[in-house]
């Protein structure tokens, strides 16, 4: 077991990550139908279930989720030469475990489903809802099995059976910092490099207004904690968070860390000197924060290193330029713990979990889709597009054309091409370079940040099995933390001590310590293996 010991906490809120994915080989050209699984077709048609994630961000034009260009070309290439008709099951992303729970209790579900939410596999592997992958992948998934291969595959095993199949990631990174480059040089600053220096910048911004905003200025901006999540201000509090033993890394939540109070007392000194985004509690959607840095307020705030909602043409960061001529975010790395270190929590070297329930009669036809969505001709296609409609090779990576007509039938094949998480060009330099090139206008910005968020990043520790309390309670208790930090952030000083304290105590008694002993139990018997 990888030790811990000098590791923080994890980031209070999941992590989601979006972007292009892609695998490396040649590319199916002009359209023409990539190599299907043709072999050992049913002879009648049969309809296959898969769901889909519904972000609600469809362009115009686009079609629905589940009948749209790319479902068609799937279709098309998988569906047809094989006498499968494709039936693809929207699922809202903000909604997707409560939904996906309803599916699987009514025997509803599609045969293929997927979530990141750990809790909720142990559930399923638990209550028996899953079939057994293992023979199913020997006989119907080569290619599935040589892609994934069996250190990724392994993350989907409990119990000594294969429940699960995980996607392979190829970039780790989650959260990286951005600060206004503009702004610190009309000050005279440099980027800040420590915890100490960024503060000292964020006075700065509130007092001097570099952005001539007429007081709207936000020094540091950030929404909702239990939004979407992919910006956060949970980087900033666990640089707060002091050494642990690996027994205490696995077994205690975050919130309940050495120091992480003190991270949550430092955003409430920012907030009561007005170097926060004054509202980001009701910011579930984002959307405020999107809009305050379109239009030039924000000063710095952290988030998914490099996220479509921001860098991709024509989205805020475009917009920002525009209504602010001059205006540029760099990366920055500054909120460094008392080692002098930059911690942050990154994933696991897997994506999300696929799994087809027990009640599923089309096992088969769902571990051949998988399987030829795992050939490298097909995975370039489907999380590149079609060269010249969606994008051209530029040194050697493909550069999305930033179209209006490409962008109505190219977004979110992350969401279909879901045995990937990444870009996959043989070393993590090449593959940081190829997931950068997907924002054109903001290249060198997109891969600072994954460098920086790759920095010191730690993954969260791994259980070898269900941890029955954290099913029971894991969703009341994740609540009770995030409005203990919420309210903690907004108290008055002279509450800051109570208001922490009681919310504790509270996560305790529902729960949370059932969860915390039965994590120490678990933990110091994996150790005697």
């Amino acid at each position: 077991m990888k030790n811990y010991a000098k590791t923080i906490n994890l980031s209070a809120a999941a992590l989601l990550l979006t972007g292009s994915l892609a695998a490396c080989s040649s590319p199916a050209k002009d359209g023409a139908p990539a190599a299907s699984g043709g072999s050992g077709a049913p002879k009648e048609t049969v309809t296959l279930k898969v769901e889909m994630f519904d972000r609600g961000n469809t362009p115009p034009g686009a079609g629905p989720v589940d009948n749209n260009f790319w479902t068609q070309w799937i279709q098309k290439n998988f569906g047809d030469p094989n006498n499968i008709k494709l039936q693809f099951i929207p699922v809202p992303r903000n909604q997707e475990v409560d939904k996906l729970n309803v599916l699987m209790s009514t025997g509803d579900a599609p045969d293929i489903v997927f979530t990141y939410d750990m809790n909720t596999i142990f559930n399923y592997v638990k209550s028996g809802g899953l079939t057994d992958l293992g023979k199913l992948i020997d006989e119907h998934g080569p290619n599935l099995k040589k892609f994934l291969g069996p250190e990724t595959l392994a993350y989907g095993v409990f119990g000594g059976k294969q429940y699960t199949i995980p996607a392979k990631r190829t970039l780790q990174y989650a959260h990286a910092s951005m600060i206004r480059k503009d702004w610190l040089d009309k000050l005279g600053l440099p980027v800040p490099k420590t915890k100490d220096e960024f503060y000292a910048a964020m006075k700065a911004f509130k007092e001097k207004d570099p952005g001539n905003t007429g007081g709207k200025v936000i020094p540091y901006g950030f929404a909702a904690m239990n939004g979407s999540n992919y910006v956060s201000a949970n980087m900033l509090i666990s640089s707060f968070v002091k050494k642990t033993s690996e027994e205490d890394f696995y077994a205690l939540p975050d919130f309940l860390k050495p120091g992480y109070k003190d991270g949550v007392q430092f955003l409430n000194k920012m907030n009561q000197e007005g170097l926060i985004s004054p509202d980001f509690a009701l910011d579930k959607d984002m959307k405020k924060f999107e809009s305050d840095v379109a239009n030039g307020y924000v000063g710095a705030f952290t988030a998914i290193a490099a996220h479509q909602n921001l860098m991709l043409p024509g989205n805020v960061f475009d917009t920002m330029k525009k209504n602010v001529p001059g205006a540029e975010y760099v990366s920055m790395d500054a909120f460094t713990n008392e080692e002098g270190k930059r911690p942050k929590a990154i994933y696991e070297p897997t994506g999300l979990h696929m799994m087809i329930p027990k009640s599923s009669k089309r096992a088969v036809e769902a571990i051949k889709y998988l399987d030829w969505m795992s050939k490298n001709d097909v995975l370039f296609t489907l999380t590149n597009g079609l060269e010249g409609q969606h994008y051209t090779m530029e040194n050697g990576f493909p550069k999305p054309i930033a179209t209006d007509e490409a962008k109505k039938t190219f977004y979110n094949n992350a969401d279909i091409a879901i045995v990937i998480n990444g870009k996959d060009f043989g070393s993590k330099e090449k593959n940081i370079e190829g997931a950068a090139i997907t924002y054109p206008n903001y290249k060198e910005l997109a891969k600072q940040n994954i460098v920086n968020a790759l920095t010191d990043g730690y993954t969260p520790p791994r259980f070898d099995r269900p941890i029955d309390a954290d099913i029971k309670y894991g969703k009341i208790t994740g609540e009770k933390a995030q409005e203990t930090v919420v309210k903690s952030i907004l108290a008055k000083p002279a509450d800051f001590n109570k208001i922490f304290d009681d919310g504790v105590a509270e996560y305790l008694k529902i729960g949370g310590q059932a969860v915390i002993d039965e994590k120490r139990a678990a933990y110091k018997d994996m150790k005697k293996k």
